[in-house]
């Protein structure tokens, strides 16, 4: 793979909660900032103000903390069908689950939260009950969110985030990441990002407090 998609593993998550293996604050920020999203290049610009190079990203796989994702199969090169065979009503079926995330899927087109705001076609994130899937649900829409928002400067915010154990922990930091983005993006995009986040609360019991 040429420029891979890095994701967490299980240890590198764990060492997140407990600074088990001690590691300096470059390898440490670089791994805050692994959310399985990213690629390889997007990741090493993002610290490369650090200092943190390549080298810091191989020290993270060697040490367990971080993988690549195995790359998508290559698709098949259909020929076009021909004029008596072609059926215009038929749609091109899908190869994988739809993009349900809001701001990971604008950010895989290099667009911004602003974009969301403008285009009202896109479908809002769909809320489930509580449980294991709605914690997963509010750790990937708070690290969609520090990581493509607030970078860097997200950083403490990310740490409680990884420390965060259940709904309700994570629903605590519900207030320090709108305050975070007000400063960051400005109240417009606050807000449109907290309304979303509210919503999601809602629908699993849970309040800031």
């Amino acid at each position: 793979m040429v420029d891979p998609v890095f994701q967490k593993t299980e240890a590198g998550q764990e060492e997140i909660r407990t600074r088990a293996r001690k590691l300096d604050h470059k390898l440490r920020a670089l791994l805050l900032i692994v959310n399985g999203e990213r690629r390889k290049s997007a990741l090493l610009a993002q610290v490369g103000g650090m200092g943190v190079g390549e080298e810091a990203l191989d020290t993270l796989v060697e040490l367990g903390l971080v993988a690549p994702q195995a790359a998508e199969p290559a698709k098949p090169v259909t020929p076009p069908a021909s004029a008596t065979t072609s059926t215009p009503s038929q749609r091109p079926a899908r190869s994988g689950p739809p993009e349900t995330n809001l701001f990971a899927a604008y950010s895989s087109l290099g667009k911004g939260v602003d974009d969301v705001l403008a285009d009202t076609a896109i479908a809002p994130v769909p809320v489930t009950g509580g449980g294991a899937d709605g914690y997963k649900q509010l750790y990937h829409f708070y690290t969609d969110v520090i990581g493509n928002h607030l970078g860097l400067r997200g950083y403490v915010l990310q740490v409680k985030v990884e420390k965060a154990g259940t709904v309700a922990e994570l629903a605590a930091l519900r207030d320090a990441l709108g305050a975070a983005l007000q400063k960051a993006k400005g109240e417009i995009t606050a807000r449109a990002i907290l309304d979303q986040l509210d919503a999601m609360l809602a629908a699993q019991g849970a309040a800031a407090r």
